[in-house]
């Protein structure tokens, strides 16, 4: 445990199943891991589930992976703004990995918000190459756009509610948009609500991740 940096939440599979699927729940700004691992009972038992609090203290109470520039709360466009975040997550998530004897090619990455933002910035960056990147409500950082190369290996679905009064749908259909650029298999899922995660959206997230895993 001495190469973790970040604290966390876990749920062991309730089931028992050969090489399990690690699901790495990634929160956004404002939260802390109690917060998106309360999705934990809706997920499917036999997934290995683990929720990592980010590194700094927000403004807004909670934790947050990066200071994003006011007015502009969701927006990113500085790449050293998530630069340690991005070292942080990945260190405690490889460690992770290694602790539970689970395949990178068995993980996934879930985040929302913010988190989103730190799961694509994982999931593209080659480090980790995860199954599955499921950004939430989320975005893409200007940064990761001018980054040399991109790891296209996992595949990657893109959900955002309807009335979301925090980021635009925009925000995740061009993300989706840009992945695809480079060659990536992308899917992008709408759901009724505001900035939130529902039950609906939730069970859908669970059964792709599902399938996937089962494939």
């Amino acid at each position: 445990m001495s190469d973790l940096s970040l604290s966390f939440l876990e749920r062991f599979p309730k089931v028992p199943t050969p090489n399990p699927p690690v699901l790495i729940l990634i929160h956004g700004r404002a939260a802390e891991a109690k917060t998106i691992f309360s999705i934990e009972g809706l997920l499917d038992p036999a997934y290995h589930v683990l929720a990592i609090t980010a590194p700094y203290d927000s403004a807004l109470g909670g934790r947050e992976w990066f200071h994003p520039p006011e007015p502009m709360p969701g927006e990113v466009h500085d790449a050293k703004q998530f630069e340690e975040s991005e070292r942080i997550l990945t260190g405690d998530v490889e460690a992770h990995l290694v602790r539970l004897n689970i395949d990178k090619s068995r993980a996934f990455l879930w985040g929302f918000s913010q988190g989103a933002a730190m799961a694509l910035i994982l999931g593209l960056r080659g480090t980790i190459k995860p199954s599955g990147v499921i950004p939430m409500c989320g975005f893409l950082p200007t940064g990761v756009k001018h980054w040399q190369t991109w790891d296209i290996s996992p595949r990657f679905l893109f959900v955002h509610a309807t009335e979301d009064e925090v980021l635009p749908t925009e925000s995740s259909k061009k993300a989706k948009a840009f992945v695809e650029s480079k060659g990536a298999t992308a899917e992008y899922h709408e759901y009724k609500g505001r900035h939130k995660m529902t039950m609906d959206s939730i069970r859908f997230v669970n059964e792709w991740i599902k399938n996937l895993a089962s494939a």
